[in-house]
């Protein structure tokens, strides 16, 4: 498939995209030797960028049988959604004046969301799900309590698979990405608590909708 040595984002989007359209199917085995001959590489870069995806939730490892995509499950996507409505706004109270160099940061990462899924990219659903994690880490990245950070980006690491999973079933980001242009200002003109309540509804209203696409 690959006409060059692939870099390893280019297997990475590759598998992405199979998840996603089905032939990887969730709940079964995937069987190595078909699929790197298929792509055209060795098994070594194929379990390299297997086990990238596996620790961002998108794929699971038995010891000796191989790698998996693990089921979907709305309900596990509100569970995670559930408990980060409420540690999110706390972690972000504890990390305000958030440092203007974040901020812009922030802007940049919702623009370039926000073009890919104007163009009807490929990569919209890539685009919201790094957004969604890279939004954490950038505001989480002054939090003064390193474990409550540590725990919400264990949560949205396992939130991503989701995420990506929404919007190839359809989800419209729009009112998303118009959200977190809300929050960008609150964020920008340091209003604190607005900006905390915001990011609490926030969560708690896109996960709802984005739940709606996924299986029960």
């Amino acid at each position: 498939m690959f006409q060059r040595k692939p870099l390893r984002e280019d297997l990475y989007k590759e598998i992405l995209a199979r998840i996603g359209d089905g032939r990887l199917p969730a709940g079964q085995r995937i069987n190595e030797s078909r699929l790197s001959a298929d792509l055209g590489i060795s098994r070594t870069p194929l379990r390299e960028a297997m086990l990238g995806l596996e620790a961002q939730g998108f794929l699971q490892s038995d010891m000796g049988r191989g790698f998996m995509v693990p089921v979907l499950c709305a309900e596990e996507f509100l569970e995670i959604q559930g408990i980060l409505t409420h540690l999110k706004p706390l972690a972000l109270g504890a990390s305000f004046p958030v440092p203007p160099p974040r901020i812009m940061e922030l802007q940049n990462l919702l623009s370039r969301a926000v073009m890919k899924s104007r163009e009807g990219s490929p990569d919209r659903a890539v685009a919201l799900m790094d957004l969604v994690y890279r939004w954490s880490h950038l505001i989480l990245g002054t939090c003064p309590n390193r474990m409550l950070a540590r725990d919400i980006l264990r949560l949205e690491g396992l939130a991503r698979r989701y995420w990506h999973e929404a919007v190839i079933l359809d989800f419209d980001p729009t009112g998303f990405y118009a959200s977190l242009q809300e929050f960008y200002e609150l964020l920008r003109t340091d209003r604190r608590d607005d900006a905390v309540s915001h990011w609490g509804g926030h969560i708690e209203r896109f996960s709802r909708e984005a739940a709606r696409d996924l299986p029960t």
